[in-house]
């Protein structure tokens, strides 16, 4: 199927879009950013009969605070969230994975709805949203539900979205004044890159240099974003010396699961998630003792 043999239609509100996702049959393609979608046609794997764009949904394009959670719409652009104070104060490490995706251009047409929907392992803000705790919103004409990020993707560009529902929101739990977190990332280049591998970490602190607890989440090193759940266990077993912090990213170079493409080697992005865990880890402790 040529390009310009793709429908287009563009709905003027989300009840309207639901409606007719509750009605086509015809195979579709949300559209809101469009910075995926022009590589995978170019890559001539998204041929949908017609694309949906829900770019003018303003109704989806929001990041607010109520009820003890942080909501983001999906339509809301990395530089939304590079600009918000709030996330800056309440979501640091999501703020430091919109920072990376691409250049200013990619940042202000991107969506992070869009970066979930695609469902790439190497997708930088989804990490951060699973050290945030993120439950996504899904909506149909009918129903709504909110399900755990990490039971979200089944599996590389798979998501348990049905044909006639859409992600209209994202939660996040706001951090506290002890939580800190930061996001890494190894690329080819300094920008416009994907991810080769790439890390969020989100620790509770107590004092000094003891730490309650933490979220690791690793991308691009596995078929889904890994929750490094043996490292997260060692994080709380006493003050984070030079030695734990090794000790924990020799564990990490044996929870990943990466494989070789024609962007790097499994063992490279073995070695690369254990360096950038150690290196996140003492550069955290630097940003704990400074405050």
């Amino acid at each position: 199927m040529l390009v310009s043999n793709i429908e287009m239609f563009s709905p003027s509100s989300l009840s309207e879009c639901l409606t007719y996702l509750s009605q086509s049959s015809k195979k579709h393609k949300l559209i809101a950013g469009g910075t995926d979608a022009a590589v995978r046609m170019k890559e001539g794997k998204w041929r949908p009969e017609i694309w949906i764009n829900i770019k003018n949904l303003k109704e989806l394009r929001y990041i607010e605070e109520k009820d003890g959670c942080i909501h983001i719409g999906p339509l809301t652009t990395h530089t939304d969230i590079l600009r918000s104070d709030l996330l800056k104060r309440k979501a640091d490490v999501l703020v430091e994975a919109a920072r990376e995706v691409g250049a200013t251009q990619m940042q202000n047409m991107g969506t992070i709805g869009g970066n979930i929907g695609t469902a790439s392992p190497a997708g930088d803000t989804i990490p951060a949203l699973y050290v945030l705790g993120a439950l996504i919103e899904i909506s149909s004409l009918n129903t709504k539900r909110l399900v755990p990020i990490e039971q979200f993707f089944i599996g590389p560009g798979r998501t348990i979205l049905r044909e006639n529902e859409m992600i209209t929101g994202i939660l996040i739990q706001p951090q506290h004044p002890n939580e800190i977190g930061i996001f890494q990332k190894l690329g080819p280049r300094k920008a416009q890159s994907i991810s080769i591998v790439n890390v969020a970490i989100s620790l509770k602190m107590i004092e000094g240099k003891h730490c309650h607890g933490g979220k690791i989440a690793f991308g691009s090193v596995g078929p889904a974003i890994i929750r490094a759940k043996k490292c997260e266990s060692l994080l709380s077993q006493g003050p984070l010396t030079e030695e734990l912090i090794q000790n924990i990213a020799k564990v990490a170079w044996k929870e990943v699961l990466p494989i070789t493409d024609g962007r790097a080697t499994a063992l490279y992005r073995r070695d690369m998630a254990s360096a950038l865990l150690e290196r996140g880890l003492y550069r955290l402790l630097r940003r704990w003792e400074n405050r």
